[in-house]
């Protein structure tokens, strides 16, 4: 029998990390935007203590960037291959890969892809994962990244609760509206016009529900 504390459910959170190229220079994965236009997460094969065995989309304009060193990256195997995008089986070792590979309570999802506008990295865990990534994160790069929540978390009694009744209610209706899925089932127009109120009015409401319920993640 597991010595691991029973909980009543399951609390598993998706967040949304985004960063941006400046900030992510200092990584050895920051190089991967030199060969390709889009590099996207497809699915995890297994997590080792080498790094992240995956498989990852790659969009290019010239298909020898294949055969370019990556850092933070190998490609073990290309599974299939058309003049403009390649399929492929990878190992990812670089830093913010190892993270995953060192903690059992977070992994990663998609929508997860590097281009030229940043790195977008999609992730599920429960609530101590997702601190010690931020802490680990913040270690890593400052504070040079940015973070949303998904649904799930949102929708979480635990977080609902802080918030003022005015903030509740918008984000209760953004969520029935399908504003955290993904893709994002509406917009903030969308909401506004439903409950008859500015747009400010709900963009306010819901930037100020989504920073407190992601700071109190963080402590």
């Amino acid at each position: 029998m597991s010595d691991l504390p029973v909980q009543n459910t399951l609390d598993l959170r998706y967040m949304q990390i985004e960063m941006n190229l400046l900030t992510g220079n200092v990584l050895p994965g920051s190089n991967l935007t030199d060969s390709f236009l889009n590099s996207e997460f497809v699915t995890l094969i297994e997590q080792t203590k080498s790094g992240l065995i995956c498989y990852l989309k790659f969009e290019f304009n010239d298909i020898s960037a294949l055969d370019n060193d990556h850092g933070g990256l190998d490609i073990l195997e290309i599974k299939s291959l058309t003049k403009h995008s390649a399929l492929a089986r990878v190992i990812l070792n670089g830093p913010i890969a190892m993270m995953f590979c060192e903690d059992n309570e977070v992994w990663w999802v998609n929508p997860t892809y590097l281009n030229q506008t940043g790195l977008s990295l999609t992730i599920r865990g429960t609530r101590a994962g997702m601190t010690r990534i931020r802490e680990n994160l913040s270690q890593l790069v400052g504070n040079g990244y940015s973070v949303k929540l998904g649904a799930e978390s949102m929708h979480s009694p635990e977080f609902r609760d802080m918030l003022p009744h005015k903030q509740r209610m918008v984000l209760d209706k953004a969520i029935e509206m399908g504003y955290y899925s993904r893709p994002r089932g509406c917009t903030q127009r969308d909401i506004a016009e439903v409950m008859n109120i500015k747009q400010a009015t709900v963009s306010e409401h819901l930037q100020s529900a989504e920073s407190k319920i992601i700071n109190s993640i963080g402590n």
